[in-house]
């Protein structure tokens, strides 16, 4: 990525700029000249004398001619690490080939070269020393380049360079940024590892920021002021760097290398796009004299630290946003958005040859890498592969989960309502998961249906390809419903089999539920229903939510609920008989609102508290209200949502997130081969192996560089993405969507404020497209809109092992996501052994010493954590209410690269809260929904910021209803800085380090 004012050039190991590398040819070709002089002078003297000096001068000619071939070749061997971070040899035959401008003689020169490069190691561990770098653990490739010049009378010269090619995994920092990094932190902030930004650094802190290891910036250091232009005084400067003693220095308000006070000279931060204006500052005179206070580990205006998600295989500059590294990849084969139409008409065409991924682009997204993608779409065209499937290809197209019972055609069959019924698991015990209540996704809109597509994928980097099986089928079959509890007396499915032989117990992609605990969700009241739409009852002193179709008066009978010989009231008789009015519903359910009326999704269930204590109840879709989109403002005096005339008792559409809930613990146990003497044997998949699926078919990588050993599941979730995009087309955050384009809203930075109000959003308020609905609709039903989310629940042992014995035999873990990614109660950690400041990554549990201890990585839009006290039902019945959503302490441990909001210079409107016009800084970098208060997050991992986030992008808001913060009790995962413990999928700098050259003989 080109950044402002700064060029797009090659940084190599003695910090000198590749370009100046390639003139070297030019300087040899003027040195030629130069000698001919010599050559011309020397004719004057004797012809014994001339004959010597005529050889002499045809050998230093020639050792130039090589030195300006070695030159060429240099530049050309950069160029091929410039767009690929492991390039095979066959790949450097141009470089071999390539004629010397001026002296080959296939250029009309005198000279014939020899140029070889030769690959001499691979893949050795070494400590980096020399450059911006120094200290860091890389992978080295070592690489001779030898050229042999030979001009036309037969003298003969040789020249030999070794290049060091280093993959750097970005896992080695504490903190990264390709953009601005900013601290501003109330608590004492306190994580290790390197820290980088590609932008500028801007340090203030109330209690205290401590770095412990070397500080760096492309750009400046900003120390009194911060990003939104609010002086350092509104937070305090409690910096502090160690120097080379290990003694923490405070770095003071005054020693930036910039500073917005006293003027001096110009001004030297500009603006890189005119949505986002940076608060002006000039050079500090004393700069030079208070980085040395540091002893080098404090530095500004340092070489860009590129990755090498260029994303172009020709360096024609494509300046790709970086979060195309989470995004779905194109392919021949898939539907993609060519840009060409609007948000309300997109031109969504096949992906041909000309416009597919190229090799470059494709081996560095998430989307390809080795193990599982789920992909979910509006159309079976729209999943991977499928733009020209039909129903006699469809085993290899996915299901659709709101069709029929066999997941294919448009209309209810065999069951009689919408929704596909998971193929039987074989053996004994019989199983069988609950068919998806199709009713509760079904929104009627015109090309809008629910696909669902598995794969296994295997990316090949010799080939530079991937290839992947349809394992939908397969996987489905586990079931797709978070598995209703047997609580005792009080709530038990009454199906014979469901309890006794743990039906739907084994899903991994959940996309609905029986209950949902916590508060009661208010229901739909007034003139608008005859009733609410869900219901509650507290059992064993825990509150759940659940819906009920109808009340069984009497005892039941196997299948009482769905025994079509039975007769039956109307479909709705209590809680469930709400009714959605036109003026309700057009907007969101425009096929008209579907409710329960087939039996088909019925289960009988005991429930405490009902007359005749048997009610019939059905799975519905999972749901979550994130404050933080769905408020846009957090000060009570600018906008008090639950004021009469505002949302009162209702929540907005535009913070419901649909969630696909991936069970890990079921994953760990699917791939431990848990199962894999029960997975159907009539799917696609084992038509095309003739096998059935086993754990153990799930791909994983060699772990050799650039990869690493275990797996990485991918989930793109794009319901509701109208114009296929990937990015929800609500950009006007600020001022309660005035239409007006804010500094700090242009996410995408095309200088438009995209907002599609029928389609992909809804407005924060308003009643004109009914903006806003009664809390039960939002949590028991889907939406139209593109607000979906991925959650990782169950996490505490995740797959993976960690060789203690081999270490290079360990096999990681890594979700990633085009959508965000929320992370509910402990994930890869059970705990803590003690409370440090911060505690160290050694002192997380399982221990670093146990095969238990993962390598994790979470790459995403967003990454949001949910306490281990986190319930669903609460951001319902408190979604503007801190005292109804209060955190319990969590330990999280994962390596994390996202995406953050921007932050502009403060003006109005903003979003209200502490920190106007911000994105929370790197202390907010991971999201969160709750009451921390004192409560701490035990955090190991590192932190990565490469883009801002086009999916989650509502506004950073703290702290009086969107949460407020923990004890950040964060640290550097030391255990990174062991080039076997990186999570699959890492991504990578290139780093080379160019020797001299020596004359050689061989």
């Amino acid at each position: 990525m080109n950044k402002p004012g700064k060029a797009n050039n090659r940084i190599l190991a003695d910090g000198s700029d590749a370009g100046e590398k390639g003139s070297a040819i030019v300087i040899s070709l003027f040195v030629l000249a130069l000698i001919s002089v010599f050559v011309a002078l020397a004719l004057s003297r004797s012809s014994s004398e001339a004959a010597a000096t005529g050889n002499e001068t045809a050998e230093g000619r020639t050792v130039y001619a090589a030195q300006g071939s070695l030159e060429m070749m240099t530049r050309n061997f950069n160029k091929k690490f410039e767009v690929n971070i492991k390039p095979t040899s066959v790949e450097f035959d141009d470089v071999r080939n390539a004629p010397v401008p001026g002296l080959s003689t296939s250029d009309g020169g005198q000279y014939t070269f020899l140029q070889e490069v030769l690959q001499t190691s691979n893949n050795t561990p070494v400590v980096l020393t020399g450059g911006p770098f120094t200290g860091l653990y890389a992978k080295r490739d070592n690489w001779r380049l030898r050229t042999t010049a030979t001009n036309n009378i037969g003298v003969q010269v040789q020249l030999t360079r070794n290049i060091l090619n280093n993959l750097v995994p970005i896992f080695q920092f504490g903190i990264f940024y390709d953009d601005d990094l900013e601290f501003h932190p109330g608590p004492r902030f306190d994580f290790g590892g390197r820290v980088h930004s590609n932008g500028s650094l801007f340090l203030q802190a109330s209690t205290g920021v401590y770095f412990s290891s070397k500080v760096t910036t492309a750009n400046h250091v900003f120390t009194d002021v911060s990003k939104n232009g609010s002086p350092w005084t509104n937070w305090n400067d409690e910096i502090f760097i160690k120097n080379a003693s290990n003694v923490y220095v405070q770095l003071q308000s005054n020693m930036g290398s910039v500073l917005a006070a006293p003027v001096n000279g110009p001004a030297v931060t500009n603006t890189p796009t005119p949505s986002i204006p940076l608060p002006t500052a000039y050079v500090s005179t004393n700069w030079d004299t208070n980085k040395a206070r540091f002893d080098g580990n404090l530095l500004a205006n340092t070489p860009l630290l590129q990755l090498p998600l260029k994303l172009n295989s020709d360096n024609t500059n494509q300046n790709l946003s970086l979060n195309e590294v989470i995004r779905r990849g194109k392919k021949v084969g898939d539907l993609w958005n060519n840009g060409t139409g609007t948000v309300a008409a997109p031109t969504i065409v096949p992906v041909t040859a000309a416009n597919a991924d190229d090799a470059i682009t494709a081996s560095e997204r998430y989307y390809n890498k080795t193990g599982i993608r789920v992909s979910l779409a509006d159309s079976r065209q729209k999943l991977p592969g499928c733009a020209s499937a039909t129903d006699a290809t469809v085993p290899k197209c996915g299901v659709r989960l709101d069709g029929d019972s066999v997941g294919q055609t448009s209309g209810p069959a065999v069951i009689g309502a919408r929704g596909y019924v998971p193929r039987p698991m074989i053996g004994t015990p019989a199983y069988q998961a609950t068919a998806v209540n199709g009713e509760r996704f079904f929104v009627g809109i015109a090309n809008r249906e629910l696909w669902i597509k598995v794969e296994t994928v295997v990316y090949n980097p010799v080939a530079e390809n991937y290839t992947t099986e349809d394992i939908t089928q397969d996987i489905l079959s586990l079931g797709v419903t978070e598995a209703a509890p047997n609580i005792a007396s009080n709530f038990v499915i009454e199906d014979a089999n469901y309890n006794a032989n743990g039906y739907d117990s084994r899903s991994i992609i959940k996309l609905q539920r029986f209950l949902m605990p916590g508060a009661a969700v208010p229901n739909t009241t007034g003139a608008a229903a005859t009733a609410g739409f869900i219901s509650s009852a507290t059992w064993g002193g825990n509150n759940y939510n659940y819906v009920r179709a109808r009340t069984i008066s009497n005892s039941p009978v196997a299948n009482r609920c769905n025994n079509t010989a039975v007769a039956v009231n109307a479909p709705f008789t209590d809680d469930d008989g709400g009714i959605i009015t036109a003026a309700m519903g057009v907007n969101f359910f425009p096929g008209g609102f579907p409710g329960d009326t087939s039996r088909a999704h019925w289960k009988t269930a005991t429930i405490t508290g009902l007359t005749g204590k048997y009610g019939c109840v059905v799975p519905f879709p999972i749901n979550v209200f994130d404050t933080r989109e769905g408020l846009y403002n957090d000060s009570t005096s600018v906008f008090d949502p639950t004021a009469a005339g505002n949302y009162g008792s209702n929540v907005p559409w535009t913070g419901v997130m649909s969630m696909v809930d991936i069970d890990v613990a079921n994953l760990k146990k699917f791939l431990d081969g848990a199962w894999d003497s029960n997975m159907p044997n009539t799917t696609p998949y084992v038509t095309a192996t003739t096998h059935v699926l086993r754990g153990n078919d799930i791909p994983q990588p060699t772990n050799v560089a650039p990869k690493s050993g275990g797996w990485v599941f991918y989930l793109s979730d794009r319901r509701g993405d109208f114009d296929f995009d990937g990015e929800y087309d609500m950009e006007d955050v600020f001022g309660n969507n005035d239409g007006t384009l804010q500094p700090g809203e242009d996410i995408n930075r095309n200088l438009v404020l995209q907002a599609d109000y029928l389609r992909e959003s809804a407005k924060y308020t308003g009643t004109v497209n009914n903006n806003f609905i009664s809390p039960d609709i939002a949590a028991v039903f889907d939406h139209k809109f593109f607000r979906r989310g991925v959650r990782l629940i169950n996490g505490r042992e995740i797959p993976g092992f960690y060789d203690t014995a081999a270490p290079a035999n360990t096999r990681g873990f890594t979700v990633a996501s085009e959508n965000a990614v929320y992370v509910k109660g402990n994930y890869n950690t059970t705990g803590i052994v003690s409370v440090g400041t911060p505690t160290p990554s050694t002192d997380y549990l399982p221990l670093s010493t146990t095969s238990a201890d993962i390598p994790a990585s979470v790459a995403s839009d967003a990454v949001i954590i949910m306490s281990n006290a986190w319930q669903d039902a609460s951001s319902f019945t408190s979604p503007f209410s801190l005292a109804g959503r209060t955190a319990s302490e969590t330990n999280v441990r994962f390596a994390m690269l996202a995406g953050d909001t921007l932050t502009s210079l403060n003006a109005t409107p903003n979003q209200g809260g502490s920190d106007p016009r911000m994105n929370g800084g790197v202390h907010n970098f991971k999201r969160f929904l709750e009451h921390w208060g004192g409560t701490r997050l035990n955090y190991s991992g590192s932190l990565i910021n490469l883009f801002n986030s086009r999916n989650n992008n509502g506004t950073f808001k703290c702290c009086d209803k969107v949460y407020s913060p923990p004890v950040r009790n964060w640290v550097f995962d030391a255990s990174f800085l062991d080039i076997n413990r990186l999570p699959p999928g890492t991504p990578y700098f290139q780093y080379a380090q160019t020797t001299g050259f020596q004359r050689t003989n061989d």
